[in-house]
């Protein structure tokens, strides 16, 4: 189990949730840690968006349940720039769930409304980037 989140987990933001989906494991803290105290980054969202991005690209394509849990992952982030590109970055796959998009339809964030109404306006074209 990742360490408690007094330690370097804590300092770069990742909440319990981070650890019980899987998305910050030991290894990355270690990574992750490794970086902070070289002082290459001080931006506590990039190592999230970091974190994410490597567990997304190892895991697709989504089951729906877990493309929901991490949409709710972004909507949690104390960093409303770094949890809006983790909501997008989910409702921008082809194989985000119905529920998702109507989620992020109805969350009143201009680039998820927008992005949904893209998906649904060509539900054959895929929206990834």
């Amino acid at each position: 189990m990742p360490e408690p989140l007094a330690g370097i987990g804590g300092v770069l933001g990742f909440a319990p949730a981070w650890y019980a989906l899987g998305v910050v494991t030991d290894e990355f803290l270690a990574r992750a840690r490794a970086r902070w105290e070289a002082g290459e980054d001080p931006n506590t969202e990039h190592y999230r968006w970091w974190a994410f991005g490597e567990f997304l690209a190892a895991r697709r394509p989504l089951p729906p349940d877990l493309a929901a849990a991490l949409y709710a992952l972004g909507e949690a982030d104390p960093e409303p720039g770094m949890g809006g590109a983790m909501m997008a970055a989910i409702v921008h796959l082809p194989e985000c769930p119905p529920a998702v998009l109507d989620t992020a339809a109805a969350s009143g964030r201009v680039h998820l409304v927008r992005a949904v109404a893209r998906r649904r306006a060509d539900p054959g074209a895929t929206a990834e980037r």
